[in-house]
Protein backbone atom coordinates (compact mmCIF):
# COMPACT_ATOMS: atom_id res chain seq x y z
CA UNK A 1 0.00 0.00 0.00
CA UNK A 2 1.34 3.36 -1.08
CA UNK A 3 2.37 5.51 1.99
CA UNK A 4 0.22 9.14 0.78
CA UNK A 5 -2.99 6.36 0.69
CA UNK A 6 -2.13 5.86 4.15
CA UNK A 7 -2.40 9.48 5.41
CA UNK A 8 -5.46 9.78 3.18
CA UNK A 9 -7.23 7.25 4.84
CA UNK A 10 -5.93 8.00 8.79
CA UNK A 11 -7.31 11.79 7.75
CA UNK A 12 -11.11 10.37 6.27
CA UNK A 13 -11.67 8.42 9.26
CA UNK A 14 -10.14 11.24 11.75
CA UNK A 15 -13.05 13.43 9.85
CA UNK A 16 -15.46 11.03 10.76
CA UNK A 17 -14.71 9.63 14.20
CA UNK A 18 -13.60 13.37 15.34
CA UNK A 19 -17.65 14.78 15.97
CA UNK A 20 -18.49 11.35 17.90
CA UNK A 21 -14.96 12.07 20.19
CA UNK A 22 -15.49 15.79 20.80
CA UNK A 23 -19.26 14.58 21.82
CA UNK A 24 -18.30 12.13 24.33
CA UNK A 25 -15.66 14.51 25.89
CA UNK A 26 -18.04 17.53 26.04
CA UNK A 27 -20.74 14.97 27.37
CA UNK A 28 -18.71 13.77 30.24
CA UNK A 29 -17.67 17.37 30.34
CA UNK A 30 -21.14 18.42 31.40
CA UNK A 31 -21.83 15.67 33.39
CA UNK A 32 -19.16 16.21 36.01
CA UNK A 33 -20.71 19.91 35.64
CA UNK A 34 -24.59 18.87 36.92
CA UNK A 35 -23.06 16.24 39.87
CA UNK A 36 -20.69 18.86 41.19
CA UNK A 37 -23.86 21.54 41.43
CA UNK A 38 -25.95 19.27 42.31
CA UNK A 39 -23.49 18.02 45.44
CA UNK A 40 -22.95 21.83 45.69
CA UNK A 41 -26.67 22.20 46.16
CA UNK A 42 -27.38 19.81 48.45
CA UNK A 43 -24.60 21.21 50.70
CA UNK A 44 -26.23 24.28 50.59
CA UNK A 45 -29.39 23.69 51.87
CA UNK A 46 -28.07 21.01 54.45
CA UNK A 47 -26.65 24.40 56.12
CA UNK A 48 -29.13 26.34 55.33
CA UNK A 49 -31.22 23.69 57.38
CA UNK A 50 -28.82 23.94 60.29
CA UNK A 51 -28.94 27.28 60.55
CA UNK A 52 -32.68 27.49 60.45
CA UNK A 53 -32.82 25.02 62.89
CA UNK A 54 -30.90 26.55 65.52
CA UNK A 55 -32.47 29.59 64.70
CA UNK A 56 -36.29 29.53 64.04
CA UNK A 57 -37.68 29.29 67.90
CA UNK A 58 -35.99 32.77 69.37
CA UNK A 59 -38.98 33.01 71.98
CA UNK A 60 -37.73 29.31 73.17
CA UNK A 61 -41.31 28.35 73.37
CA UNK A 62 -42.91 24.28 72.61
CA UNK A 63 -44.55 25.73 69.48
CA UNK A 64 -42.98 27.44 66.55
CA UNK A 65 -45.17 31.01 65.53
CA UNK A 66 -47.41 29.77 62.48
CA UNK A 67 -46.84 31.38 60.48
CA UNK A 68 -43.18 31.20 60.33
CA UNK A 69 -42.33 34.67 58.97
CA UNK A 70 -39.29 36.81 59.83
CA UNK A 71 -40.77 39.33 62.13
CA UNK A 72 -41.30 36.16 64.32
CA UNK A 73 -38.36 34.98 64.11
CA UNK A 74 -35.47 37.30 64.12
CA UNK A 75 -35.26 37.38 60.12
CA UNK A 76 -34.55 33.57 60.42
CA UNK A 77 -36.17 33.02 56.83
CA UNK A 78 -34.43 35.83 54.84
CA UNK A 79 -30.94 35.05 56.21
CA UNK A 80 -31.71 31.19 55.87
CA UNK A 81 -32.43 32.20 52.35
CA UNK A 82 -29.56 34.06 51.80
CA UNK A 83 -27.42 31.46 53.03
CA UNK A 84 -28.27 29.29 50.69
CA UNK A 85 -27.83 31.48 47.69
CA UNK A 86 -25.17 33.79 48.31
CA UNK A 87 -23.35 31.54 51.25
CA UNK A 88 -23.33 33.81 53.99
CA UNK A 89 -26.37 35.44 55.58
CA UNK A 90 -25.81 38.85 54.87
CA UNK A 91 -26.65 38.54 51.42
CA UNK A 92 -24.72 39.13 48.39
CA UNK A 93 -24.66 39.50 44.63
CA UNK A 94 -23.61 36.80 42.85
CA UNK A 95 -24.96 33.36 44.06
CA UNK A 96 -23.12 30.26 44.20
CA UNK A 97 -25.35 28.58 41.69
CA UNK A 98 -26.14 30.51 38.64
CA UNK A 99 -29.48 31.76 37.86
CA UNK A 100 -30.79 30.65 41.69
CA UNK A 101 -33.21 32.64 43.69
CA UNK A 102 -35.20 33.18 46.80
CA UNK A 103 -38.27 32.23 44.52
CA UNK A 104 -36.72 28.77 43.71
CA UNK A 105 -37.05 27.84 48.22
CA UNK A 106 -39.79 26.94 49.76
CA UNK A 107 -39.00 26.93 53.64
CA UNK A 108 -42.21 25.60 55.67
CA UNK A 109 -43.33 23.34 58.95
CA UNK A 110 -44.49 20.13 58.03
CA UNK A 111 -46.79 19.13 59.97
CA UNK A 112 -48.08 22.44 61.98
CA UNK A 113 -46.73 22.43 65.45
CA UNK A 114 -44.55 19.41 64.79
CA UNK A 115 -41.31 22.26 64.93
CA UNK A 116 -40.29 20.36 61.70
CA UNK A 117 -39.05 22.15 59.57
CA UNK A 118 -38.26 21.69 55.67
CA UNK A 119 -36.58 23.19 53.49
CA UNK A 120 -36.63 22.37 49.51
CA UNK A 121 -35.52 24.11 46.55
CA UNK A 122 -36.14 23.35 43.41
CA UNK A 123 -33.29 24.13 40.63
CA UNK A 124 -32.98 24.66 36.87
CA UNK A 125 -29.79 22.87 35.61
CA UNK A 126 -28.68 25.03 32.64
CA UNK A 127 -26.21 22.92 30.31
CA UNK A 128 -23.05 25.26 29.18
CA UNK A 129 -23.30 24.29 25.28
CA UNK A 130 -27.21 25.58 25.24
CA UNK A 131 -30.42 24.72 26.58
CA UNK A 132 -31.50 22.63 23.37
CA UNK A 133 -29.83 19.93 21.07
CA UNK A 134 -30.44 20.22 17.99
CA UNK A 135 -31.09 17.20 15.49
CA UNK A 136 -30.34 18.98 12.10
CA UNK A 137 -33.83 18.56 10.88
CA UNK A 138 -34.36 15.12 11.85
CA UNK A 139 -37.14 15.80 14.54
CA UNK A 140 -37.74 18.33 17.19
CA UNK A 141 -34.55 19.74 19.19
CA UNK A 142 -33.73 18.01 22.39
CA UNK A 143 -34.28 19.87 25.64
CA UNK A 144 -31.47 19.55 27.72
CA UNK A 145 -32.34 21.49 30.97
CA UNK A 146 -33.63 19.86 33.90
CA UNK A 147 -35.20 21.19 37.42
CA UNK A 148 -32.91 19.49 40.54
CA UNK A 149 -35.26 19.26 43.18
CA UNK A 150 -33.76 18.73 46.90
CA UNK A 151 -35.54 18.95 50.51
CA UNK A 152 -33.78 18.74 53.93
CA UNK A 153 -36.05 18.36 57.10
CA UNK A 154 -34.38 19.46 60.32
CA UNK A 155 -36.10 19.84 63.90
CA UNK A 156 -36.23 23.43 65.59
CA UNK A 157 -34.14 23.08 68.61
Amino acid sequence: MNFSLQKGVAAVEMTILLPFMLLLVFATGELGRFLFQYNTLTKLVRDAGLYLGAHADTRQTSNLPYPLIDAECGNCISETKNLLIYGKTSGGTDPLLKGLSAADINISEIPVGSRRLVISVSYNWQPILGEKLTTFGLGNEVDLSFNLKTNYAVTAL
